[in-house]
């Protein structure tokens, strides 16, 4: 190939002398010239299932840019290539691309059995040693009914928390509501940043699981995990053409990208169709409107089921992190894998609110699936922080001032370094050690657990005796499922249901119901939140109070209520928050019970001895009044 630049009519001579042929040669179809070559060696998992016979393609990134999408077509040491176990070997030719950074793999989905499990991709300049290659490990799923859905992945160097690095790019598609709208076509996306931009992505897995693609009038929501582009300024968007039904109508994009606390607008209404409009099947546009939403970071949940007899769990699993900054909303760890099996590590990325510094954890299950209980190990959460490292580098040369003295000397001088401290993106890991059971037949019968981090000297456990009073009134007793929230200087429990109680019978009129509640210290208690399900007839309940006894410091809470929680009753409300009593006002409210009371009034009109209902904290009472004379009679 001869390159003529016509500014200067330089000639630039490649040569090749290779087929491009699938059928000759090395089978590859594109070449680039002048070849420097990549070896690339893709590791395939060595467990159950974990094999391909799809296409497999990668590109690899560096720092003067990448080889494009090429397909992984003859491995150099596996007639049968990506089986459980392989490492097969592949050469890519391609000019030099500086430090590799980055590798994007993936398949095409297509063949039975599909789904395969990659370990790692290592990456080295052909003839350097393999001791020279760059590891981009992986050890997930790139299957449509495993892990996260997904199958194509982006790959950072080996390191801890390589998953925080990417930014995930959510991105909801909505076709248009007019006849004719849907498409039976691949829709592919590229994203324009601030820093660079994304190569043309195949959306393949929806996050909203519907099968069927860009039906009319609907909208389907798909997650990119890729590398920080910066602020969105414009995306392509636009389908293969291929399929009975390939032309559609685009009546929006909506891109979400909470890592940088922004939602972007990307209004269409318009046909990518080759038959209809101006005949194009893709479309560069533009953002509308940017819009400020809650800024969220990047944490890495890492759990460890034991392995112990059923340790293994099919209930759904949550989890909250407490920070010096505030605690996240209630985080679900699922994905499309079989989770939480005995012995297993699962790894989830999450984004969450930004706690700052990381003391405590509750994990806990619902309790639902057959063989509910769960032996939990360990739990890490990672998290990227902004630290301060020390980083050596290269003294600047100072101007020399004698060069016929330097001349003269023979040795040469030894590069001075020095060591500067810079402002630097780490992970920090937090390590939450466990070794129980969340379990209603094993130990204390829980299924939440709350735990501190392994290095934590400030913090303690500590148990909470929590005391419920039911009314006495006719009705006041419920058969609802109740749940308590304690609130202290330091944090909370969670939503907690209150359920093994000294009463077999719960809640009944009149009865007092023990409850122990386990969580880390909270210090001094602020208040309560209580409430009911509303499940189950009559489920209206008279809560009279809740006294809480610290266990830690032997110190009661008062938390008096006396009221209705209650659809039908009331204020209609299923939930109360109480705060906290003095005792005094507790007794005085108690002496206040047994003592009837005389209300009167003055200056009022003639009611002809009509009667008048008041209501009060502690008693009802029927006041008969005339124009001479006031009865209270009580209830």
């Amino acid at each position: 190939v001869t390159l003529l630049k016509t500014l200067t009519m330089e000639k630039y001579s490649f040569e090749c002398g290779r087929w491009l042929d699938i059928n000759e040669d090395d089978n590859e179809i594109v070449r680039e010239l002048p070849a420097t070559g990549y070896r690339v060696t893709i590791c395939t998992g060595n467990i159950s299932g974990s094999g391909t016979d799809a296409s497999v393609f990668l590109n690899v990134v560096g720092d003067f840019g990448d080889t494009g999408e090429r397909l992984m077509i003859t491995s150099k040491n596996n007639v049968n290539k990506f089986e459980k176990g392989n490492h097969d070997e592949f050469l890519i030719e391609a000019v030099s691309l500086g430090q590799v950074r980055r590798v994007r793999v993936g398949h095409d989905g297509r063949g039975g059995g599909c789904g395969w499990f990659l370990d790692k991709v290592m990456v080295r300049e052909e003839g350097q040693p393999e001791s020279l290659a760059v590891e981009f490990p992986c050890f997930r799923w790139l299957d449509r009914n495993e892990d996260d859905g997904q199958i194509v992945r982006e790959l950072v160097p080996a390191g801890d928390g390589v998953r925080l690095f990417n930014v995930g790019y959510h991105i909801a598609i909505k076709t248009g509501n007019v006849n004719g709208a849907s498409s039976d076509s691949k829709v592919f996306v590229k994203l324009y940043g601030e820093k660079g931009d994304t190569n043309k992505m195949i959306l393949a897995v929806s996050d909203n699981d519907l099968r069927n693609y860009f039906e009319t009038g609907r909208t389907d929501i798909f997650t990119i995990d890729t590398f920080d582009i910066g602020q969105v300024n414009r995306l392509l968007i636009g389908h293969t053409n291929e399929g009975l039904r390939a032309g559609w109508f685009l009546d929006s994009v909506q891109l979400l990208v909470p890592v940088h606390g922004k939602q972007y607008m990307f209004p269409s209404h318009r046909w990518l169709c080759k038959d209809e409009a101006d005949g194009k099947v893709e479309v560069e546009i533009y953002p509308s409107e940017i819009l400020d939403i809650e800024k969220l970071i990047n944490y890495e949940v890492t759990v460890v089921t034991g392995d112990v007899r059923a340790g293994g769990t099919n209930a759904n699993v949550f989890c909250q992190i407490y920070g010096d900054g505030g605690k996240t909303e209630v985080l679900t760890l699922k994905s499309r894998s079989n989770n939480f099996e005995r012995g297993t590590m699962e790894i989830f990325k999450i984004e969450a609110q930004d706690v700052g510094k990381i003391y405590k954890m509750r994990i806990y299950h619902d309790g639902s699936g057959i063989g509910d209980g769960w032996f939990l190990e360990t739990v890490d959460v990672k998290r990227l922080t902004m630290a301060t490292v020390q980083v050596v580098v290269k003294k600047e040369e100072t101007p020399k001032k004698d060069k016929k003295k330097d001349k003269k000397k023979k040795k040469k001088e030894e590069e001075e370094v020095e060591v500067v401290e810079q402002l630097q993106e780490v992970v920090e890991t937090f390590t939450f050690p466990c070794s129980r059971w969340l379990a209603k037949d094993e130990e204390d019968g829980e299924v939440v657990v709350e735990l501190l981090t392994e290095d934590n000297e400030d913090l303690e456990m500590n148990s909470y005796e929590v005391h419920v009073f039911t009314g006495t009134m006719w009705g006041a007793g419920t058969d609802a499922n109740v749940f308590i929230n304690i609130y202290g200087e330091i944090g909370d429990t969670g939503e907690r249901r209150l359920r093994k109680s000294n009463n077999l019978n719960k809640f009944e009129k009149g009865q007092e119901d023990i409850f122990s509640v386990a969580a880390v210290d909270l210090g001094m208690l602020k208040k309560l939140r209580i409430r009911h399900d509303n499940q189950q007839a009559g489920a209206g309940w008279f809560l009279d109070r809740v006294e809480i006894v610290d266990n830690r410091d032997d110190t009661t809470y008062f938390f008096p209520c006396k009221r209705w929680l209650a659809t039908d009753e009331d204020d209609g409300q299923l939930a109360r928050e109480l705060v906290p009593v003095d005792e005094a006002f507790m007794r005085k409210g108690d002496d206040d019970e047994d003592d009837s009371e005389l209300i009167v009034f003055t200056n009022i009109p003639s009611w002809s001895a009509q009667p008048l209902l008041l209501h009060s904290p502690v008693s009802r009472y029927v006041i008969y009044a005339d124009i001479c004379s006031v009865s209270a009679v009580c209830l």
